[in-house]
C-alpha cells in the first residue's frame, strides 16, 4: 500500500515537469547567467556596459527569477489546464524555503570565496558549480523519477569537469557551463512541451480534426 500511495505521489510531481514548461523557463535562466559572464570575459573593466550588468545583475537575476514563475504560471493555466486539468501543490514550507535559500548562498559564498583565493582555485569553480548544479538535478530526479532529469544531471556534472581542465578562463568557462546547459534545457523542454501537445489536444483541435 505504500508503494502504491510513493507511486501516486511520484506521478503527481512528474505531472508539474510533463508539458516542459519549467526546463524551459529554467534554461533561459541559465541562458541570462551565460551571457552575464560572456560580458564579464569580453567587455572591458572600465566598460560602463559592464559596471552597469555588474551593479544592476542581482537585481535582473530576481527580475528574471520572478518573470519566469509568472510566466510558467501563465502558461501552465493556458496550455496545460485546458487540455489535462489542474492540480493543486502543497507550497514548500518554511523549512523547505529555508533550505533552498541556504542552498543558493552556498553556491554563492563557495565561488566568492575561490575568486579571492589562489589564481589556481578559479580553474576548479565550474566544477564545483556543475557539481552543484548536478547534484540539484539529480534531487529533482529521485523525487519525480523522470529519465530525462537523470541525464540533465550527469550533463551539469561533466561539463562542469570538462571546462575546469580547459585552458578557458573562469568566465569563459562559466558562460560556456551556462550557455549550453541553458540551450539542452531549451531543447528538452521544446521537445516535451511539443509532444505534450500532440498527445492533449485542446477541446477546439479535437473538433477540427
Amino acid at each position: 500500500m505504500n508503494e502504491d500511495l510513493d507511486h501516486v505521489v511520484q506521478r503527481t510531481r512528474q505531472y508539474w515537469f510533463s508539458d516542459g514548461i519549467v526546463e524551459l523557463s529554467v534554461g533561459g535562466l541559465f541562458l541570462i547567467l551565460g551571457f552575464y559572464f560572456y560580458l564579464q570575459s569580453t567587455l572591458p573593466a572600465a566598460s560602463l556596459l559592464l559596471i552597469s550588468f555588474q551593479v544592476g545583475f542581482v537585481f535582473l537575476l530576481f527580475g528574471a527569477i520572478y518573470l519566469s514563475r509568472y510566466l510558467v504560471s501563465k502558461l501552465k493555466s493556458r496550455l496545460t489546464t485546458p487540455r489535462t486539468g489542474f492540480v493543486s501543490y502543497k507550497r514548500a514550507s518554511k523549512k523547505q524555503r529555508i533550505v533552498s535559500i541556504s542552498i543558493v548562498c552556498l553556491i554563492a559564498v563557495i565561488n566568492a570565496a575561490l575568486f579571492l583565493a589562489t589564481p589556481l582555485s578559479l580553474n576548479w569553480i565550474p566544477a564545483i558549480t556543475g557539481s552543484i548544479v548536478g547534484s540539484l538535478w539529480l534531487i529533482s530526479a529521485l523525487r519525480v523519477g523522470l529519465f530525462r532529469f537523470y541525464l540533465q544531471s550527469i550533463l551539469a556534472f561533466l561539463l562542469g569537469v570538462l571546462l575546469s581542465l580547459t585552458s578557458l578562463d573562469v568566465y569563459q568557462s562559466l558562460a560556456l557551463f551556462y550557455g549550453i546547459l541553458g540551450s539542452v534545457l531549451l531543447l528538452s523542454g521544446g521537445v516535451t512541451l511539443a509532444n505534450y501537445l500532440h498527445q492533449h489536444p485542446s477541446l477546439e483541435e479535437k473538433t477540427q480534426s
